[in-house]
């Protein structure tokens, strides 16, 4: 049974304290103290475990204010939240009570619906700092987590900026083999050696951070420089554990001599030390050196000069002519983007798009690139050309931006052009990143009517699954797809499946890279429908994009020409609501906040109802009149409730002074309740307050949400997973428990960098989603394995057919020229009474046996 929440009720009264006890014991533990020095006595004893204090402010022995004075002096207690009870609800005791320190308060007498609901969102608040709180230090080692040791790092630098400091990076050769051959719980105790090393180290001279897997960070003071003989030392501290053999680490210093560098980028210069020396025997430490420095001073060069070219004109965007293959007429462009620099010249993509896509600056110059487009489709609108399409790219940090849809339909209002003839093309390796944002924002593009293409189909990355879920209109089909498919004869390559598929499913399909009069034919034979490449023409300048459409004098795309145009959703700034029947009130709340929020009125309930079906989400308060005429005020109240789950839309409701009134509306829901008559300050304090509760839960559930989700996959972490077998009933079982192991993920890290070992752990992650059902539990669990629980599982011969399953989908997936990617699989059958931990070591065993009897296989544990 969970525990209670404990609040300390601080009052003299003994009347007051039993009312107040009475008030909150249904809820609470309540602990009483009839002055400020017997609570502080009683917060000696509980600490922190209190979760709340109500603190009357006039009491003997120690007042309020010496009490709250004591408390916030005090670390240990200072984040207690502290409501003050007072004699009035005067703005003066407000202001006293909240310049000491308090969170909030409430005016005598006490009514009971009032204090549940103060408390209860007050210790909201305090729940969601401590969430935040819990994704500051990894769970392991209880080191900094990376994100936060980046923070602390910065923080100190500015606060001693004469003092000398080396950022120290370590990377464990090999560190895969310590969870095949020792199992996972070994390589967790290696994991918390290298931490005890790496604190010891440090001591009080600096700070230690754990980035993922075996890789680990620290802040050290310059005092004297290093040896290689002081790394073989920490070096044989580490093999002296008893569950370490022959562990080899490498190390990476990069002494802080540029302040102006990010810490991120401090860390990658020690991180790209520590890669340099991998594989070198007898080696152990290694300096960033010049080498090093001068591929980020090119890469520095460019992020200085980006945001000046961009100002000054510098990019160039530059159309590939995209032609109908029915008749090779030209029917689109692809804009592409150039770098003409004044001392370089014309720069390549791939000089400078890699880059910006790390930097960010990426949203910049594809936002730029969307406006020139547009700019030239309206001047060739103007000029009385026919109306082609023109396709832009969207990178993926642009779908993670909220304002995505605004932004474009602000760029095609601007040159008064309708969405359809902007073509927005995703990549397809970005539908793998997050697909439940991707999928959202794609579809929302849609809805507005502008035309979605998948770019790089048949790269490698998406699943056919994925493909079923996404809102796209045309396949832009991967170049190098093109030219091996095209190569083979037409009965043997799945390019007729391709063009079945995308035919079943009324999509366009797009060629592009054709080079050869031979791949042109080929693709006209299985019916595409259009492509582009050097075949037809090169990436032109719009110049002679221009030039080439006078030439051509094409026609109107039929099917563009008869596509009926989506009307786009108009956009409103954040409304405020206010539905009340007396026209001077709204007219008082109208000034109150017209300043900041577009202000809708409604004087009935009819109108109210109007107006909540017309702005939505869009409302950002609903200040609702409990007295208004028309339909029975709760109908009313009862829709913004319901609409609350899922706009979450904050409610503040109004009315005379009645208690069973204000009871009522509280019980149902809403978040607060103010008397009238009341001044226009505290509405907007009220309106504030409650928006700002609204926006903190939906924080807590983001945090929540990313304390117990896998940053790289989506997939539950260890926290996660723990939560979710908690949370397991009877009827679930008997539990298929699966731990994955893929088995070269190491010698891709190493041989062609993290990136492509992210890439790899992104597509195993949806081979295991595309083979298990939405109930089944999925996570990551550290490095590059895998745990899945399965429920009602009946069978052991069903629990290895699904094994050996998916291990087969790895072993087919394809990752890239000459490595046939592999995992392989322990499982273990048990019910919930087992315990995670038990289950996943009684896994672990049979994966051992699964490596040595046949690599890339499952085994079954048979105990």
């Amino acid at each position: 049974m969970i525990s209670q929440k404990k609040i300390l009720v601080v009052e003299d009264n003994e009347i007051n304290r039993a009312m107040l006890s009475e008030i909150l014991s249904s809820e609470y533990q309540v602990l009483e103290a009839e002055n400020g020095a017997v609570a502080l006595d009683v917060l000696k004893e509980y600490g922190e475990g209190i979760s709340l204090i109500l603190l009357d402010i006039i009491m003997p022995v120690m007042d309020g204010y010496t009490f709250l004075a004591h408390v916030k002096a005090d670390q240990a207690y200072s984040s207690i939240p502290v409501i003050v009870t007072t004699q009035s609800d005067g703005e003066s005791d407000e202001v006293a009570a909240l310049s000491h320190g308090a969170a909030d308060f409430v005016a005598k007498p006490y009514r009971p619906q009032i204090i549940l609901h103060r408390v209860a969102s007050i210790i909201n608040l305090r729940e969601t700092a401590a969430v935040i709180n819990m994704i500051q230090y990894d769970r392991l080692t209880g080191l900094y987590s990376k994100e936060f040791f980046y923070q602390r790092v910065k923080e100190i630098l500015l606060q001693h900026p004469d003092r000398k400091y080396d950022i120290l990076c370590s990377d464990i050769e090999n560190f895969k083999l310590i969870n095949d051959i020792f199992g996972i719980p070994a390589g967790d105790r290696l994991l918390c050696g290298v931490a005890d090393m790496y604190t010891r180290l440090v001591g009080d001279k600096g700070i230690c951070g754990r980035f993922n897997a075996d890789q680990f960070a620290c802040l050290l003071e310059h005092t004297a420089e290093y040896t290689d003989d002081m790394f073989i030392e920490l070096g044989m501290e580490i093999n002296s554990l008893s569950h370490a053999k022959n562990i080899v680490m490498k190390w990476g210093i990069y002494s802080i001599h540029d302040r102006g560098i990010s810490v991120e980028q401090m860390c990658d210069r020690a991180l790209l030390a520590a890669n340099s020396i991998k594989g070198q025997y007898g080696k152990y430490c290694a300096a960033y050196d010049d080498q090093l420095r001068s591929r980020l001073l090119r890469e520095q060069a460019i992020t200085d000069g980006m945001e000046a070219a961009l100002a000054e004109g510098q990019f160039e965007v530059y159309l590939q002519p995209k032609y109908r293959i029915k008749d090779d007429r030209l029917a689109g462009a692809e804009a592409l983007v150039r770098w003409n620099h004044p001392e370089w010249g014309m720069q390549s993509p791939a000089y400078f798009i890699p880059l910006f896509e790390k930097n960010g600056f990426i949203t910049k110059l594809d936002q730029y690139v969307w406006d020139r487009a547009c700019a030239v489709l309206r001047e060739w609108e103007d000029k009385g050309y026919p109306p082609l399409s023109v396709s832009v790219n969207v990178s993926r940090a642009d779908i993670y931006n909220a304002d995505i849809a605004d932004i474009l339909l602000n760029t095609i209002r601007r040159h008064r052009l309708p969405p359809s003839r902007l073509h927005l093309e995703i990549t397809e390796s970005a539908y793998t990143e997050n697909p439940a944002q991707i999928i959202h924002t794609i579809g929302r593009l849609r809805e507005l009517g502008f035309v979605i293409e998948m770019d790089d189909f048949g790269s490698g990355y998406s699943s056919l699954n994925m493909l079923n879920k996404m809102s796209i209109d045309i396949l832009k089909l991967d170049m190098k797809f093109i030219q091996s498919e095209t190569a083979k004869p037409v009965n043997q390559g799945i390019l007729r499946f391709i063009m079945g598929l995308a035919r079943w499913m009324n999509l366009g399909v797009v060629a592009e890279g054709v080079e050869t009069r031979e791949q042109l034919e080929r693709l006209r034979e299985i019916g595409c429908d259009y492509v582009q490449g050097y075949f037809f023409a090169r990436p032109m300048p719009c110049g002679e994009f221009e030039a080439l459409l006078r030439k051509e004098r094409t026609t109107v795309d039929e099917g563009q020409a008869q596509a009926k145009e989506r009307p786009w959703v108009e956009q409103w700034a954040r409304v405020i609501l206010v539905a009340d029947e007396d026209a001077e009130y709204r007219s008082q709340v109208k000034k109150t906040f017209e300043n900041n929020y577009q202000v809708v009125e409604a004087a009935d309930g009819e109108a109210a109802l109007a107006c909540i079906a017309s702005y939505e989400n869009k409302i950002a308060v609903a200040i609702l009149s409990m007295t208004l005429d028309g339909p029975d005020n709760f109908s009313v109240l009862e829709v913004l409730l319901r609409e609350k789950s899922v706009w979450n839309i904050p409610v503040i409701a109004t009315g005379p002074g009645d208690t069973q009134l204000e009871e009522r509306v509280l019980d149902a829901g809403v978040d607060d309740f103010a008397r009238k008559p009341h001044t226009q300050k505290s509405l907007w304090n009220r309106a504030l307050r409650a928006m700002g509760i609204t926006a903190s839960r939906e924080r807590e559930r983001t945090l929540q949400n990313e304390a117990y989700r896998d940053f790289l996959t989506g997939l539950l972490n260890r926290r996660g997973l723990e939560a979710s077998v908690e949370a397991l009933h009877k009827e679930d079982c008997p539990l298929a428990v699966y731990l994955f192991d893929l088995d070269n993920l190491k010698y891709i890290n190493d041989s062609f960098g993290h990136g492509e070992g992210d890439r790899m752990l992104m597509k195993f992650s949806e081979i295991i989603r595309s083979h298990t059902r939405g109930t089944d539990i999925l996570s990551r669990f550290g490095g590059d394995e895998f745990v899945v629980v399965m429920k009602q599982m009946r069978s052991e011969e069903m629990a290895l057919k699904k094994g050996g399953e998916i291990c087969r989908a790895v072993r087919e997936s394809g990752w890239r020229e000459g490595l046939v990617p592999a995992c392989s699989a322990g499982i273990v059958i048990g019910n919930e009474e087992d315990g995670l931990n038990e289950m996943v070591k009684r896994a672990d065993e049979a994966l051992y046996s699964a490596k040595t009897a046949n690599k890339g296989g499952c085994c079954l544990w048979k105990g």
